[in-house]
């Protein structure tokens, strides 16, 4: 923040606040002090300084003065780091340094208050006006302070950054003016101008694919084989801290902020102003905005890590299409960002089109993203708060602009589109353009027709484009012409759009109109009819889906089994899972609570399509119904959902999940054998000898043929059941050990499957070249194998990203004996042949911890099991004595229909929700 000095401890430069920047602060208690000295491990050297000691550095305040430091001129001390999933973490220091590194190279923008938008929106809004940068964004603070923390060898060599936009500009601009080469990536779809003033600045310009995802591919390259570094744009360390000292100004200049609005793309800005303000004055709310088409940052709160999400189309917020946030803005921002909103590409185009109207300001969809929350009306909570709305980026052509005013003002409902039909004789069009004159509407475009009026050849339609004050004024428009002539007012609707295939969209506007799209036609009284339809008054009605099959437990029990078959889809799975084609959501958790007549338990809603697959599948998989072990049932239960990838529609509800989910586990240990144990594997252990482990040696047994077989359980009783069961069913002996260490020691392959809360098994008693394949659990409690062995061992994973949070990763992390730097591979990616796998007689680990690739694998070989089996219409009765639940019961559309319908009943039901939803019962 200006006023923030270098001064000297011990005789060593370090930063901190100006003496009135840290009084005003502390006056209003608004210093966290628990930001400082927070760390898990000691890292970063190099540039990156820190506060050592505010108090002290004030009372130094008067012995050294801002000129006797230049941006590039001090060295700085090691810090304590914070680290997480191992990343490291800036910290408010890294920001305060930031923003003295930067602040004679970048502009101190303005933040000013609107009187116009805080009338419209009822906020006291304030603009921070980060498009006053040299190249109109506010990624030059980033870029500039990412530049000025390389080392001396790092400037020479260069850096390297994929950017199609922005962060291009700002690295090009801040490289020529440090006289540090930039090699910008740029995809074939950057726009020609970006390109051209890349160039400009000095910049190495490559084109590189159709996307970012590929110019980042590439740019790696230039960083093995040049030596450059890589900046990313968003999630770059130095860049999060550049970007905070916008937080910085904004509490210097506006006091008493309630609230900051920030557009959020990959995380980056939005990470860096929450650090620093909340650091600063916890109380300020910072409010994040990202486009309703690319929801990231969203899914990956709900998902608690950093997920992609697939984009229906283009947004006008090209800026903020991120569709994977990065994982440092993630962990940073997290615990400090109060709520996240989407939204439209009709608030945004209204919010560029208010800019320019109310301040003269043009934005990019992007930098107006902000100002659009506040407009849509998505914080009612800030009614009479002073609210600060970033204007984070300028950049937009004028064609573009041009396009997306023209949308604004249909949205805003002042341009309006409408068919007429008027007599075909001279006067028709002059009468209804004196009509629209009446009401006081500005015609814009006006075209007319007849070969299109095949049942009146006496008539012309006329299309009409108007201007109009506003949505009144298009009431008034309606209503006149409905009293002399047939009109149509509806929105048209192309057959073309970014967001579904031609046909299905042509088929869309068939079927909700009753006529082909583009057919004339009027409205009036709430009646349509269309010119050219034989029956105008007949409406077509939307068809069902065919009801969805019930499969009972026994039918799948008898009819779905281990095979190669199964575990070849496993396989598959987990390759495509490494190429990007499976789409995983977010899964959802659902906590019982106990009560006199429920629980205790948790249900779990997970599920996956992989891409081209005939269906997708969705698993309801209620766990941990502990009291029911009492009553003779399993703790756990559910169900498969499969669906039709062509229509959405349900084709089958299979009964029950945990079959299932042990067949596909199974089937995924088989996979990690197959491509990862050493040749002519022989033997096999199993540490723990429940479902999962037998559902491992059916599985394996498909695609390997192990001689011997050894297994340990706690309970002798277990053991040696298991073992007489597997040997009279794979037909080979398998030995009931009295402990873990017997049971591994002559195996070439030990599967463990314990509930995972502590370790199995130690490095020293297994073979040099065994391969260990843990599935225990996926809870954050996983924790069967000691970290040292996952660090000394060749470490796999089904998903790193999972792993790092409930599988044997996450311990070694906690541990801080690894990263996930250091995960060797992904299961899919050996299977691919993107990385390799074993190589001679290392030791490797294969952490399962299970993926919706899996679930949707086994849906897909379910259903294709099950086409020609034939279900009875009465599923078997329940037998009391099987530790099993009764098959669900189905209820077919017509009964639901013919059976529920509205009530004072349901409407009591549905009021004692809401009551119970306000008291934290729900």
């Amino acid at each position: 923040m200006p006023g923030v000095a270098a001064t000297a401890l011990s005789g060593t430069p370090v930063l901190r606040a100006s003496s009135s920047a840290l009084a005003n602060a502390k006056s209003n208690g608004k210093l966290n002090k628990r930001a400082h000295g927070r760390s898990l491990r000691r890292g970063r050297g190099g540039p990156q300084c820190a506060i050592q000691d505010s108090d002290a550095a004030t009372r130094a305040m008067t012995k050294q003065e801002d000129s006797q430091w230049s941006e590039d001129s001090f060295s700085c001390p090691v810090v304590p780091r914070m680290v997480v999933n191992g990343l490291e973490l800036p910290l408010f220091e890294d920001v305060s340094t930031a923003h003295f590194r930067i602040r004679s190279g970048v502009v101190r923008t303005r933040c000013t208050k609107s009187k116009s938008l805080s009338a419209i929106t009822g906020m006291n809004i304030y603009l921070k006006h980060e498009w006053e940068q040299a190249t109109g964004s506010f990624k030059e603070r980033g870029a500039r302070n990412a530049l000025l923390a390389l080392t001396p060898e790092q400037r020479k060599l260069g850096v390297v950054a994929a950017s199609a936009g922005n962060h291009a500009l700002a690295l090009a601009y801040h490289g020529a003016d440090l006289g540090i080469p930039v090699t910008v990536l740029m995809p074939s779809i950057a726009p020609l101008i970006k390109i051209t003033k890349c160039r400009a600045l000095g910049a190495r310009v490559i084109l590189e694919g159709d996307s970012i995802a590929d110019a980042a591919l590439a740019a790696k390259a230039y960083v093995e084989n040049e030596g450059m570094k890589y900046i990313n744009g968003f999630d770059d360390f130095n860049i999060i801290a550049g970007a905070g000292s916008v937080g910085l100004e904004i509490l210097e200049d506006i006091k008493n902020v309630d609230a900051i609005v920030v557009p959020v793309g990959g995380g980056g800005l939005i990470a860096g102003i929450a650090l620093a303000v909340k650091t600063i004055n916890p109380a300020v709310k910072i409010l994040g905005v990202e486009p309703e088409r690319c929801p990231s940052m969203a899914a990956a709160m709900a998902a608690g890590y950093p997920v992609k999400v697939d984009m229906p189309g283009p947004t006008l917020a090209d800026g903020l299409a991120v569709p994977t946030v990065g994982p440092r803005s993630f962990e940073v921002l997290r615990p400090r960002v109060d709520r996240l909103v989407q939204v439209s590409e009709k608030d945004i185009s209204v919010a560029l089109l208010r800019l320019v109207e109310c301040e003269k300001l043009v934005q990019e969809g992007a930098g107006a993203a902000g100002m659009a929350a506040c407009l849509a009306g998505k914080f009612p909570e800030m009614a009479g708060k002073n609210v600060v709305v970033l204007l984070c980026g300028g950049n937009i052509d004028t064609t573009t602009l041009g396009n997306v005013l023209e949308r604004g003002l249909v949205n805003d409902g002042r341009l309006i589109r409408f068919s007429c039909v008027v007599p075909d004789r001279p006067g028709g069009i002059a009468g209804l353009a004196a009509t629209i004159a009446f009401v006081g509407a500005s015609i814009k475009q006006i075209t007319h027709e007849r070969a299109w009026l095949q049942e009146d050849s006496h008539s012309v339609q006329v299309d009409i484009t108007c201007e109009l004050t506003g949505p009144q004024m298009g009431q008034a428009l309606y209503e006149t012409l409905a009293d002399k002539y047939p009109v149509d007012f509806t929105k048209p609707k192309s057959a073309l759009t970014n967001l579904m295939p031609k046909a299905l969209a042509s088929k869309a506007d068939e079927d909700s109109s009753g006529t082909t799209a583009g057919s004339p036609g009027y409205t009036r009284d709430n009646v349509t009819v269309n010119f050219g339809s034989e029956d105008s008054a007949k409406q077509k009605l939307p068809q069902k889906l065919p009801t969805p099959i019930l499969y009972d437990y026994d039918t799948i029990v008898n009819n779905v089994m281990p095979s190669a078959k199964l575990v070849g889809a496993v396989e598959d799975a987990f390759a495509q899972l490494a190429q990007g084609k499976v789409d995983v959501p977010m899964p959802m958790h659902i906590g019982i609570a106990e009560t006199s007549g429920a629980g205790p338990g948790d249900c779990h809603v997970k599920g996956g399509y992989i891409e081209g697959a005939p269906t997708w599948t969705v698993k309801l998989a209620c766990v941990s119904f502990y009291n029911n072990v009492a009553k003779g049932l399993p703790a756990g239960s559910g169900v498969f959902v499969v669906c039709d990838a062509a229509t959405g529609g349900p084709k089958a509800v299979l009964h029950e999940n945990r079959y299932l989910t042990d067949l596909r586990t199974g089937a995924a240990g088989a996979v990690a054998v197959k491509h990862l144990a050493i040749k002519g594997a022989k033997t096999v252990a199993f540490i723990g000898t429940g479902v999962i482990a037998e559902a491992m040696a059916r599985a394996t047994a498909t695609v390997h043929g192990f001689e011997e077989a050894f297994a340990f359980s706690p309970s002798p009783k277990k053991s040696s059941r298991f073992c007489k069961k597997m040997s009279a069913e794979l037909g080979y002996p398998y030995f009931a050990c009295a402990t873990a260490e017997d049971a591994v020691r002559n195996a070439d392959v030990v599967f463990t499957q314990t509930p995972g809360g502590e370790w199995v098994l130690e490095e020293e008693w297994l073979k040099p070249h065994a391969l260990v394949v843990a599935s225990g659990s996926d809870q954050p409690t996983k924790n069967e194998l000691p970290p040292t062995l996952l660090a000394n061992a060749k470490y796999v994973t089904d998903i790193t990203a999972q792993c790092s949070r409930v599988g044997e990763l996450r311990s070694a992390i906690a541990a801080g004996t690894m990263t996930t730097d250091d995960v060797h591979a992904e299961l899919g990616q050996i299977i691919s042949g993107a990385r390799g796998g074993r190589v001679g007689t290392e030791l490797i680990v294969c952490d399962l911890t299970g993926t919706g690739a899996q679930d949707a694998a086994i849906g897909s070989y379910a259903m294709d099991v099950l086409k020609d089996v034939t279900v009875s219409t009465r599923p078997p009765p329940f037998d009391a004595s099987a530790p099993r639940f009764p098959a669900p019961k189905l209820y077919d559309y017509d009964t639901i229909v013919s059976s529920v319908s509205a009530s004072k009943a349901l409407v009591e039901a549905v009021e004692d929700a809401f009551a119970q939803l306000a008291q934290g019962k729900v």
